[in-house]
């Protein structure tokens, strides 16, 4: 089973945004691009999420069509995947076409209503444990009848 692990949401300015999601929140800034200002795009986690703020119209948020991704709000959701390769052949199967910015390791497809789909197995992790603690998600047990 894929396990959501990144969200990406583009604005006008990301850095006002990422103020209020560290101080409403209290996320945890990651990085910034570039560093001195954070114009393009400003990087959080919660420890367990890796939380992408970027520049509405930048490099990193294509205008992918009509739909979601065409106005400012959620611009796409990133899966960890166990199959990278099986993956990416489920969602062209799915008609899902792939996007510019697509790797070998973080492959990107657009999908149902314009919104991108970011897949990989690893890294958003890496990331956040470079800056911060990283959660690990645990079932919750059912409790005794």
């Amino acid at each position: 089973m894929a396990r959501i692990k990144h969200i990406a949401l583009s604005t006008d300015d990301p850095v006002k945004t990422a103020e209020f999601y560290q101080n409403v929140f209290g996320l945890k800034e990651l990085r910034r691009e570039p560093a001195e200002t954070g114009a393009h795009g400003v990087w959080l986690s919660d420890g367990y999420i890796y939380f992408a703020i970027l520049k509405y119209g930048g490099d990193d948020t294509p205008n992918l069509g009509e739909g979601p991704s065409t106005v400012k709000g959620i611009h796409h959701i990133g899966f960890y995947v166990d199959d990278l390769e099986g993956t990416s052949t489920s969602l062209e199967a799915a008609s899902c076409t792939e996007c510019p910015g697509s790797s070998k390791v973080n492959r990107k497809f657009k999908g149902p209503d314009g919104v991108m789909i970011d897949v990989r197995a690893r890294g958003w992790d890496e990331q956040i444990k470079a800056r911060m603690q990283l959660y690990q998600l645990t079932p919750v047990s059912s409790p005794p009848a």
